[in-house]
């Protein structure tokens, strides 16, 4: 089985915005929907949301895919489903809600 690192890029290839780039692209990508759910989601609809733990789950579960399959694909839906879930899911039990 071969892993993948998106620190030194080995084992996605050498070709420009391979799946190194589209990578981090994801990352990049994932952070702004978290942002649109916390404001569209969370504060609009009234629901308690923690933008803190959907990026943390939302990254680890990004990175832990990409690291494992290497495609971009399925490590950004796990990304937006692991944030889905840390964000709602913590938020409602109120940890790490955002507090104004």
């Amino acid at each position: 089985m071969q892993l993948y690192n998106l620190m030194s890029c080995s084992g996605f290839g050498s070709d420009f915005m391979g799946g190194c780039s589209m990578g981090w692209l994801g990352l990049v990508m994932l952070f702004f929907i978290v942002a649109v759910l916390r404001k569209w989601g969370g504060e609009e609809v009234g629901m308690d949301f923690s933008f803190l733990w959907a990026l943390v789950i939302g990254f680890a579960a990004d990175i832990v895919v990409i690291s494992l399959t290497g495609s971009v694909k399925w490590s950004l839906a796990a990304g937006i489903v692991g944030a889905i879930i840390g964000g709602y899911g913590l938020g409602f039990f109120g940890v790490g809600g955002d507090e104004e």
